[in-house]
Formats: C-alpha cells, sequence, structure tokens
C-alpha cells in the first residue's frame, strides 16, 4: 500500500513539472531563441587562449607569448610613479578622451619628424587602449558588408576575425619564402610579396589592406620598394591602408622603418598604427594611438567615443613623459629607441644560435620580438598524422610544451584555414626576455639536442666485427679485421687484428652469442673496454663546437661588414670635418628702429645690423621686444609674413628677406610694405648667396610643385641652370639645404643631390650658412626660449657699466650669447619684463661686459657696439674655442 502511494506521488510530481501550471523556480527555464550575434560566427577560437593555458600548466620556460620579461626603463617606471603619487590629484580622474593633452602633442611633435610634415595634436593622433583597440576602431569604422579588406600573410591573428565582426571579406596574400643564396640562414628578407599576385587581389570591393611592419611573426621589415609598391597599388584602386607599426623602434642589423604614410599619395589615405607597450616594454599599460588625416580619424573619434571613450590618465602621463625624453635624446646613444633594439638584436642571435645547435633552421628576423623557426628535422621525433585536421606545427608545438616543457606558438596560426596546410613547418618564439629566461631555453635545447643525438647514435652504433685486407711494411697483403669498434663517422679501430690471429678465430669469426669473451679471442688481442657513452658525448660536443663556431663567424663576419661600411662612412666624414662646432647668437631689441625718422632710414639701419652679423659669422639673431608692446606681436615663430608697424616684426622681417638668397626672395616674400626699400640694401654675399654658373658643395633651395614617379624624390630650385633632384619626396615650397653630388654629369637634364640639414655646412665643412630670426616678447623669453636643447652656455650682457673686455678669459663654450640694449640700455628690458624680479641685468649673464672702454662718445648706437663688441670678443672666443665640443 505504502510502495502505492509512492508511485502515485511521483506520478504526480511528473506530471505536475511537465504541465503549464509549473513553477518556474522549481527548475531552471532555458531559452531557445539564439543567442549569438551572427558576426561571432567562425571567430570563438583564439590561438591565445589555448597555448597561455597550456604554457601555464607544462611550460617551465614560456617562449610563446610577446610580451618582454624584463623590467621598462627606469625613467618611464619613475613618471609613473610621480603621475600616481604626484600633487596632480587630476591625474587620477579622466582626462581628454581622445587622448591626454600632454600625451598627443608630443606624439604630434615626434611623428611631425618622422613624416616630415605638420600634426595638429588634436586631430591628427588619437590614443588608444592600446594597438588593439585601434585596429577594432579601424575595422568598425571603415568596413560594412560587402567591402574586402586585403590581409598579408602571416598576419597578427586578430586582423580575420575583427574584419568577419565588422561584416567584412578577407583577402589574403602570402609572403612567398625563396631559397637564400651561398647556404646562409634564411632571412625574414627573403619572404617576400609576388607583385602579380597582390595586384590580382585589387578590385572594386576592396576597401583596404592591412600593413604590419615590422611584421609579427615573420619580423619583416619591408623594404621601400615593397612599400611603394603596396602605395602605388593603394593610389591606383583608392584604396586605404591600415598600417600597424608598432614595432617600428625594434629593427636590427642597420635596418631603416619605412612609414608607408610617409611615401607619395600615402598620407591621405593612411592610418598609422603604435603601441607604448612594444615601444617601452610596457604592454600591460595598454596605451596606444592612431595617426593620420583628420578625414579619416574623425570616424575612429566617433567609434571610439561610443565604445571605450577614455584611457587611463596616469598612463597617458607617464608616456608623455616617455617620449619627451626620447625627443630630447633623439638619435643619440643614451636614447631608448637606440639601446632596446641593440640588447635585443644580441638576444636574437642568442636564441639563433640554440636553436640552431639543436637542428632547428632559425629565420633571422630584421625586426620585433619574434623568431619563426623550421620544425621539418623534427618530424622522426613528433610523425605527421595524414589527413589530421589539426597542422602538424600546432601538434608539434603541444607536444613540445607537454614533453620539453618549452612554449612557442605555431606559425599557422597566423594564416587563414585555406593556407595553414602551406606552412605548417614552422614555430615562433619570442626571444625579448631576460638572460636567465634565454638560458634556461637553451638548457633545455641542449639538453633536446643530447637526446636526439643519442638516438640517432642508437642507430649506427652497433658493434661491427669486419674482415678486410691491409698491407704490410713489404706491400703484401694481409686479412684483418677491425675488433669491436663501430665503423661511425669512418672513424676506424686502433689496432687492426692479423691474418694469423684471424685463424684462430676461424672463418666463423668471433662467437658474438657470448659477447666475445676471452676464450675465443684471438692470441694476443686485449679486451678492449671502450667507454661508449664518454665517446658519443666528446664526439657530439666537437661537432656542436664546430658547427657553434662556423655560426658565430657566419654572424660576425655579416656584423664585421655592416661595422666596416659604417666606419668606413664615419671615416669619409671625418676626411671632410673641417666644421665649425659651435654656434654664436646676438639678441637685440627692435626698438632701435624707432631711433631712424623715416621707413628708407629704418631700413638701412636694419641693413647695417644685417651685413654685421653675416661679418662675423652670427648662426642666430634675437629680435626682443623692450618696450612691452602687444606681446602677440612677435610671438610664436616670424614666417616672414606678419602685422606690420611694430618695430620688432619690421626689423625680423628685413633681417630675414636679406639673409634669404636673391633666387628664393620671390618664393618666400610676398610684396609688403616693410620691404619696399630693402632691395636698395647692399647684399649679404654670404657663401650660401650664389651666383647661377658659381660652382658650390651646397645649395639653398625651394621644393617645386611637380609631379615625380615614386621613389624618386623631389624637385629644387637651387638657383642654377638645372633644377635639381634631391633623394626624398618633400612638400612643395619647402626651403630646403641642398648637398650636390660629385660630380655631375654635363649632359644630364638635372642635378643630382641629397638634402641635408641647414647647420651641415658649417658644422662639416666649416662654411658660414647665415642666420636664423627668432622673435621674443621680452628679455626672458631670449633665454627660456633657447632652440639648443641644453640651453645657452655662454651668455655675454654688453654694457658701458660692465667690466672691460680686454681682462675677461671666456671659457670654453657650445652656443654662446652676446645680447645688446637699446637707446636706454639692459636696464629698460629689465623693468618691463613680468617675468624678471631683479633689477640689475648684470645677474641674467656669465660675463658683463663693456666692449668699448674709454669711448669718446657719450653713446653709442646699437648697430656700431654690435661691430665693435663682436670685433673685440672675437679673439676671445677664438681662444676659447681651440678644443671644440660638438654641436
Amino acid at each position: 500500500m505504502l510502495r502505492r502511494v509512492r508511485q502515485s506521488l511521483r506520478h504526480f510530481l511528473l506530471e505536475r513539472k511537465s504541465g503549464a501550471g509549473y513553477s518556474s523556480h522549481s527548475v531552471e527555464a532555458k531559452m531557445s531563441r539564439p543567442l549569438q550575434a551572427r558576426r561571432l560566427e567562425g571567430t570563438e577560437k583564439n590561438i591565445w587562449v589555448e597555448f597561455v593555458k597550456l604554457a601555464a600548466t607544462y611550460s617551465k620556460v614560456n617562449l610563446g607569448q610577446g610580451f618582454p620579461d624584463f623590467p621598462p626603463p627606469d625613467f618611464l617606471k619613475e613618471a609613473f610613479v610621480r603621475a600616481l603619487g604626484g600633487e596632480n590629484h587630476m591625474l587620477h580622474q579622466y582626462t581628454r578622451a581622445f587622448g591626454h593633452p600632454p600625451l598627443v602633442k608630443i606624439l604630434a611633435q615626434f611623428f611631425e619628424k618622422l613624416l616630415g610634415r605638420d600634426l595638429d595634436p588634436m586631430t591628427n593622433v588619437m590614443v588608444t587602449v592600446g594597438a588593439y583597440q585601434a585596429l577594432f576602431c579601424c575595422f568598425q569604422a571603415f568596413v560594412e558588408e560587402g567591402d574586402e579588406v586585403i590581409i598579408i600573410e602571416p598576419f597578427f591573428d586578430c586582423y580575420e576575425p575583427m574584419v568577419k565582426m565588422a561584416g567584412g571579406t578577407p583577402v589574403f596574400v602570402p609572403l612567398r619564402p625563396k631559397d637564400p643564396k651561398d647556404g646562409k640562414l634564411m632571412s625574414s628578407a627573403d619572404w617576400q610579396l609576388d607583385p602579380t599576385e597582390l595586384a590580382s587581389k585589387f578590385s572594386d570591393r576592396t576597401k583596404a589592406i592591412v600593413l604590419n611592419s615590422p611584421n609579427n611573426p615573420l619580423g619583416k621589415v619591408f623594404s621601400r620598394a615593397e612599400l611603394e609598391l603596396i602605395a602605388n597599388l593603394c593610389v591606383k584602386h583608392d584604396v586605404l591602408c591600415i598600417s600597424d607599426e608598432v614595432y617600428e623602434w625594434l629593427v636590427f642589423d642597420g635596418k631603416e622603418h619605412t612609414r608607408i604614410a610617409s611615401l607619395q599619395g600615402m598620407w591621405d589615405r593612411t592610418v598609422t598604427i603604435g603601441s607604448a607597450g612594444k615601444t617601452f616594454s610596457v604592454t600591460g599599460w595598454k596605451v596606444g594611438w592612431t595617426v593620420g588625416p583628420n578625414r579619416l580619424l574623425q570616424h575612429l573619434r566617433t567609434m571610439h567615443q561610443n565604445s571605450v571613450y577614455h584611457c587611463a590618465t596616469a598612463a597617458q602621463e607617464a608616456v608623455a613623459q616617455g617620449f619627451q625624453r626620447e625627443l630630447e635624446l633623439y638619435g643619440t646613444p643614451d636614447s631608448y629607441f637606440v639601446q632596446l633594439p641593440k640588447e635585443l638584436q644580441q638576444k636574437r642571435d642568442q636564441m639563433v644560435q640554440s636553436l640552431d645547435a639543436v637542428g632547428m633552421k632559425p629565420i633571422i628576423p630584421e625586426g620585433t620580438y619574434f623568431l619563426v623557426a623550421d620544425i621539418s628535422e623534427f618530424k622522426s621525433d613528433v610523425p605527421d598524422v595524414p589527413d589530421s585536421d589539426e597542422p602538424y606545427d600546432s601538434r608539434f608545438a603541444k607536444w613540445m610544451v607537454k614533453n620539453k616543457g618549452l612554449a612557442a606558438i605555431p606559425l599557422s596560426a597566423f594564416y587563414c584555414g585555406a593556407h595553414k596546410s602551406n606552412y605548417n613547418n614552422f614555430i615562433r618564439f619570442c626571444f625579448a626576455k631576460e638572460e636567465a629566461t634565454l638560458k634556461a631555453a637553451n638548457d633545455i635545447l641542449q639538453k633536446w639536442k643530447r637526446e636526439r643525438n643519442a638516438t640517432n647514435f642508437d642507430v649506427f652504433s652497433f658493434l661491427c666485427f669486419q674482415p678486410c685486407f691491409l698491407s704490410d711494411k713489404w706491400g703484401r697483403r694481409q686479412q684483418s679485421c677491425h675488433w669491436l669498434l663501430p665503423t661511425v663517422g669512418g672513424r676506424r679501430c686502433p689496432r687492426p687484428i692479423t691474418a694469423a690471429e684471424w685463424s684462430v678465430v676461424g672463418e666463423g669469426g668471433p662467437n658474438m652469442a657470448d659477447g666475445g669473451s676471452a676464450a675465443k679471442r684471438p692470441k694476443g688481442v686485449e679486451e678492449r673496454n671502450v667507454d661508449w657513452r664518454r665517446w658519443k658525448q666528446e664526439r657530439k660536443a666537437e661537432k656542436k663546437k664546430w658547427k657553434e663556431m662556423k655560426l658565430l663567424k657566419k654572424l660576425e663576419k655579416q656584423r664585421m661588414q655592416d661595422l666596416a661600411e659604417k666606419q668606413a662612412e664615419k671615416q669619409e666624414e671625418q676626411k671632410e670635418d673641417k666644421g665649425r662646432h659651435y654656434t654664436l647668437s646676438v639678441a637685440l631689441p627692435g626698438s632701435i628702429l624707432n631711433n631712424a625718422q623715416s621707413l628708407e632710414l629704418r631700413t638701412y639701419l636694419a641693413g647695417q645690423i644685417a651685413r654685421a652679423c653675416a661679418i662675423f659669422c652670427v648662426d642666430e639673431i634675437v629680435v626682443f621686444d623692450e618696450n612691452g608692446e602687444d606681446v602677440k606681436s612677435v610671438e610664436g615663430d616670424f614666417e616672414g609674413i606678419g602685422r606690420r608697424g611694430k618695430a620688432c616684426v619690421q626689423l625680423a622681417r628685413i633681417l630675414q628677406y636679406l639673409e634669404c638668397p636673391q633666387y628664393l626672395r620671390k618664393s618666400f616674400f610676398p610684396k609688403h610694405e616693410d620691404l619696399q626699400f630693402a632691395g636698395l640694401l647692399n647684399p649679404l654675399d654670404s657663401p650660401h648667396h650664389m651666383r647661377v654658373d658659381e660652382d658650390s658643395e651646397y645649395r639653398e633651395g625651394v621644393v617645386l610643385d611637380r609631379p615625380t614617379k615614386p621613389g624618386r624624390g623631389s624637385f629644387v630650385n637651387c638657383g642654377m641652370r638645372k633644377e635639381v633632384q634631391i633623394d626624398k619626396q618633400l612638400n612643395p615650397g619647402l626651403r630646403v639645404t641642398v648637398r650636390l653630388e660629385e660630380p655631375q654629369k654635363p649632359e644630364g637634364k638635372v642635378h643630382k643631390g641629397t638634402v641635408v640639414s641647414s647647420h651641415h655646412p658649417r658644422t662639416v665643412s666649416g662654411l658660414y650658412w647665415g642666420y636664423s630670426v627668432r622673435l621674443a616678447s621680452c628679455l626672458s623669453a631670449v633665454f627660456s626660449e633657447c632652440p639648443f636643447k641644453d640651453g645657452y652656455d655662454l651668455s655675454i650682457g654688453t654694457s658701458e657699466r660692465g667690466s672691460s673686455v680686454d681682462t675677461a678669459t671666456l671659457p670654453s663654450f657650445r652656443h654662446a650669447l652676446v645680447v645688446f640694449g637699446g637707446l636706454e640700455g639692459l636696464e629698460a628690458g629689465v623693468d618691463v619684463d613680468p617675468n624678471l624680479e631683479v633689477t640689475d641685468p648684470s645677474v641674467l649673464f656669465d660675463f658683463y661686459l663693456n666692449t668699448c672702454p674709454s669711448q669718446g662718445s657719450r653713446t653709442i648706437r646699437t648697430e656700431e657696439a654690435l661691430l665693435i663688441s663682436l670685433s673685440a670678443l672675437r679673439p676671445h672666443m677664438d681662444e676659447a674655442v681651440k678644443t671644440p665640443s660638438n654641436s
């Protein structure tokens, strides 16, 4: 009866559970409609999720993921600490959504130099949460249903799913390896695009191409010719370029990273992506950026503000300070951007040596953190499985981490599904690791090498008892054999067994069943106990040493060749180095023009100043305001055109006009009232003011607005009968200093030349190459706005109240400044300067000198004081710079 009740109760509960009135609190109700958006289909798998888990579980050494395990530079860590612990509490709050102002400003300054164009930090730069978010914003902002995006293989694995999620169709074109010459190790430069194949991928549906140089995972640095091929196709088909350049500073062996946005026609269609994580070795900070034209970045800002909206303020502040330091040290040995690639190149060479020794074939990268190795020789260790869905390199990498404790990433993960099987004999290692990590990896590889050698040895090291014939000392042939020694590698038995000894054993040879006991051995033959393990180890150690020495010789030979070329260039430069390595600047008030009663006299006075400065090789003239006039009239850079009526601006305009070679004045100085009498002044006749047929190593010129073929540079008007074709593509209207090639071809339609810096004629050839003009709003701005990194290291004030110039002994200097006062002396400039709290001008200078003691006139006009002072100071300066410092 009880049993029947239980069954009835169970039946009742089951019916209730399946009925419409069953309570949802008793059993979880599941949704039947699909939850996943269609754009996520096919993007579920991620190589990093799988292999990071494997590395965490099995690996002793993780060379899979691309992050350094050494600390970032001290200056960056200190900047982060200051940002977190400083008094500016606003660094803990939101900052500007599209980038912390100090960061976007310094990035704009930095990339202006690299791209050769002016950048607006607010419209041409946007900060993102790492380069990953920058890529995501690009694909979401530009790609839509039906668009095709060309991706160069091997590619960073996120490109494909990001394109698909945006609704686009990825189109793949592979880099194809070519066999290296002369038996050298393969380089990433040997992997190249097929121009015909690449061109075939462009169509009317192509919206963008993704470029990654230096390339992850291969380490390839695309050459200028390869980038020009891509650029020409982009321009021809009106295609965007998303240029992932996060490894831009990590380039080895003297290679140069070319930015595709700097090529002709590419700025307006390129978004360049960078990363502080790779730049400063802080991948966990997740600070990235995009640089490009506003017409493109405005759409990225829309995507950014509707997703992430804001990036970490303190990290941006620290990165900004890091870039500020690197801008000041750019190109010097102290720059982190110079030091880091040198350190990584050494680590790369160490990794190449380790992998080559174990039998893998490393592909030497030109850049990045990564090195790819060919594992084709290891199929005896990990046999291939025919018709397997999983690529061989993936199974090999899993086997290696589980059995050897060494983690790497299969290269097939960086290819589309259709191409994985074509490139499944490679794995990728990250060598951006500290020495202890690389040593641990080397230990694993060396142990693996010994195990492989032992296995190979067992195949061939069987006991060999082999009859042969040797000649005795009379030339007669005797039967002999090699007793109990292997014939491996051509090595022979130390002592042969004679025919007489052989007869004791018999024709059947020794009895091997009992191991060749002493009872069965020939008479007089001692048992030879050979330590095979030791012999094998010694043999393999010699072979390893020989291989390592051979590899080191190859690398050293290549390095020495590069070093010899650089030294030859340096020696050539040193041979020609007759230069002047110091600068002389002069500062004077613009109010001196007010002493002249007419425009003609004001112009003549400015001409006297220009002539005096040219005679004494002045490199910089600073015109400052000592009257407290409207500072807006003298603030900022002086470009030759400005407000008229202000003495400072008028003096600066005339000075700059006179410094400019006559054949360039029409290009830079439109007709202006301040210059109406300047044409009557005596010319400066400086070395850079040359006639049409005058021969010179250098010339000043203006870049012409004239089309050229990609990679052929620009044309420059240098005031010669023929135009000059230079090596760089520059914006039209830019004034440049050109070094003409020697010898020139008389029959050529143009001259050939290279662009050099404006101070190159001075520092290399010792030529005076004119002066620059700078405007300062007050006396203190003369010092605070100094264009030299460390400021002026010698400052001299001139005044009748100063000490006699005859007793002065000047120290060695790099940048000297001589300051002159107006009608009321330097005291007038000190009194009106809002930034100075002193009344005595002498405290502002290293020397306060009277350059004309015992003068016969009660006053000396400023233009006269200029000639007198520079004449009196010249012997003192010449004595001070007998041992010049580098400028």
